[in-house]
């Protein structure tokens, strides 16, 4: 494997483990009606103060699902606003007609050219 292929594996395994890791925190608390959530006992275990049950996990809740939509939407907005601007500042394309007449007179040039070296070919013969 590459270098670029092992990047790019160990961000699939990463990214894959917090999305199992995320699901199950949420289903763990619609489970037990925000009683418990695995994250807020890690945050607790290391040595985070969070407020009893059942306001703990809710605000756990809250950053495992507002939080992230929050964030989405501002990526979305953010990547349209550039794709706007990328659209607005980029000059239009020049009409095909015009790139044809182009390349026909570039395709003249080169026979030109050709014919040219030719006749110097000769002369010099």
């Amino acid at each position: 494997m590459t270098r670029d292929q092992v990047i790019g594996a160990a961000i699939f395994i990463v990214c894959l483990l917090i999305l199992i890791g995320y699901l199950a925190d949420v289903v763990i608390m619609a489970v037990t009606r925000m009683q418990y959530s695995w994250i807020a006992s890690f945050l607790e275990m290391l040595g985070a103060k969070l407020p009893k049950p059942p306001w703990g996990p809710f605000w756990v809740l809250i950053w495992l699902i507002a939080v992230p939509v929050v964030i989405a939407f501002c990526a979305v907005m953010a990547i349209g606003a550039w794709i706007g601007w990328t659209m607005a500042t980029t000059p239009p394309p020049a009409p095909i007609e015009e790139l044809e007449e182009e390349l026909r007179g570039e395709e003249e040039k080169k026979e030109e050219g050709k014919e040219e070296e030719r006749k110097e070919g000769e002369e010099e013969k």
